[in-house]
């Protein structure tokens, strides 16, 4: 509930771009987490390696000249920066409790919990529900899916994975974003050379971070 009531506010408070880069830093925050609070793995130069390429990436494909300021705004880019952090804790409570608990059960709890409360607050502040339109109540259902089924998949990985190997696919958020954005909402030209290069850092950033010793230098290392 926290990072996406911290999100929403905080992007329409912020630019598209800057609120892209920051949010960007909860693959940092989910890593240091993991490692250096609740020990769940360790913080090698690997992680570290792949976390900077990839972040690069995604600097790169946002980049468009008076777009991107060096300002700082609270309600807009603090709050999308304790989004990253919401994330962060969420991706490595989900690691924690998932490995005795189902994920799937854990996302219901959580998206039902959460909803309750957000409908709460909306009341609260003066909010009701109005009879929409029908492609209006598609778009809601399907906004709803996309939330549902992808945290839980995302729950399902956490449980099976580190959280670092997991995390650091949330850089492709971004670059997807751009991509379809000019392929559906005509925005833009995305197959030039700055958006194929973001695209390519992104991917050598989640290899690295994923990529596996083979067996016998696990061994020696161990030795």
């Amino acid at each position: 509930m926290a990072q996406y009531f911290f999100f929403y506010v905080g992007l329409a408070h912020t630019t598209g771009v800057k609120g892209s880069i920051v949010e960007a830093s909860n693959v940092f925050l989910a890593i240091l987490v993991s490692s250096l609070i609740f020990h769940q793995e360790k913080l090698d130069q690997k992680k570290v390696l792949g976390c900077i390429v990839g972040f690069a990436g995604v600097v790169l494909i946002n980049l468009s000249g008076s777009n991107v300021d060096m300002s700082f705004n609270l309600t807009g880019d603090g709050f999308i920066f304790i989004s990253a952090i919401a994330y962060a804790l969420s991706s490595v409570l989900i690691k924690k409790y998932s490995a005795k608990s189902d994920p799937v059960m854990l996302s219901g709890y959580q998206f039902t919990a959460g909803g309750l409360v957000m409908i709460l607050i909306g009341f609260v502040m003066g909010g009701r529900i109005h009879t929409a339109s029908m492609p209006a109540m598609i778009l809601l259902i399907y906004m709803a899916l996309i939330s549902a089924v992808a945290y839980t998949l995302w729950g399902i990985l956490l449980k099976y994975n580190p959280v670092s190997k997991v995390s650091i696919f949330g850089f492709t958020n971004p670059v997807f974003g751009v991509i379809l954005s000019a392929i559906i909402l005509r925005e833009g030209n995305v197959f030039g050379m700055k958006d194929l290069i973001a695209l390519v850092l992104v991917s050598i950033g989640i290899l690295i971070v994923n990529w596996a010793k083979p067996v016998g230098e696990k061994e020696k290392g161990m030795n």
